[in-house]
C-alpha cells in the first residue's frame, strides 16, 4: 500500500482528499504546517507527498527544498497560483507536478497513479542502467525526484550522443517544447547541483551550444 502524505493548512479539504485516496487504496495522513511534514517524513517512510504552496511559517517551495535535499521522495503541488513563473518556482524547488486549485477528483487521482507508475518503471531502469560502473555506483542514493533520474536515465543510456532539448522535453517531460518554457532547464539544473553536492561534477551534463545535452561518464573537472 503506497503512503501519501498530504500537507495542507485547509482541514476539510484535507479531509476530503484523505477520503477520495483511502476509497483508491492509499493510506493517507495529512499535516498542516511545513514543520509537521518534515518532522514527520523524518521518522516515516512516505512514497508521495501532495504538498500546498501556500502554507504558514514554512512555504511550500521552502519545504519542496528541504524534502529534496535530503529525499527522494516524489512531490506534487498543489496551489492556486496557477501562472507560469509559479510554476516554474515549483519545478526549481523539486515539484514533480502541479495541480491547480480547484481541481478535480479525477485530475488529482490520474496524476498520483502516472506519478507512482513512472516511480516503477524509473526503479526498474535504476536497476537496469545506474547501478553499472562507477558512476551508478557514486550516485546510488542521490535524493533524485522523478523526472530528474527521469531524465538522467535517458541522458545514460545514449551517453556520448547529444540530446535535443525537444527530444528529452517529448520523451522525458512527455509535453512539446514550447519557446518559452524553462522546465526542463530547471530540471537539468537541478541534476547538475545534487551532482555537485555529492562531491561529483556537473560536467558529467554537458550542454552543447543550440543543439542541446550530453552525458559522459568520466570527466577530468571532478
Amino acid at each position: 500500500m503506497s503512503k501519501i502524505l498530504v500537507v495542507d493548512d485547509d482541514v476539510e479539504l484535507c479531509e476530503l482528499i484523505s477520503e477520495v485516496l483511502t476509497i483508491e487504496g492509499y493510506h493517507v495522513t495529512c499535516v498542516h504546517c511545513g514543520e509537521s511534514a518534515l518532522q514527520y517524513i523524518e521518522k516515516n517512510p512516505v512514497d508521495l507527498v501532495l504538498l500546498d504552496v501556500m502554507l504558514p511559517q514554512l512555504s511550500g517551495l521552502q519545504v519542496a527544498r528541504r524534502i529534496c535535499q535530503r529525499f527522494a521522495t516524489p512531490i506534487l503541488m498543489l496551489t492556486a497560483l496557477n501562472d507560469e513563473a509559479s510554476m516554474l518556482d515549483g519545478y526549481q524547488a523539486g515539484a514533480d507536478q502541479y495541480v491547480a486549485k480547484p481541481f478535480r477528483v479525477p485530475e488529482l487521482l490520474t496524476r498520483i497513479k502516472a506519478i507512482f507508475r513512472r516511480v516503477g518503471l524509473e526503479k526498474q531502469r535504476q536497476n537496469n542502467h545506474l547501478t553499472e560502473g562507477s558512476f551508478g555506483e557514486a550516485i546510488s542514493g542521490l535524493p533524485f525526484t522523478g523526472t530528474e533520474a527521469d531524465l538522467l536515465n535517458y541522458l545514460v543510456r545514449n551517453e556520448g550522443i547529444v540530446i535535443s532539448k525537444a527530444e528529452l522535453q517529448i520523451e522525458v517531460l512527455k509535453k512539446e517544447l514550447s519557446p518559452f518554457d524553462r522546465n526542463l532547464d530547471m530540471h537539468i539544473s537541478n541534476l547538475r547541483r545534487k551532482l555537485v553536492e555529492a562531491g561529483m561534477s556537473k560536467q558529467h551534463i554537458k550542454t552543447v551550444r543550440g543543439k542541446g545535452y550530453s552525458f559522459v561518464s568520466s570527466v577530468r573537472d571532478c
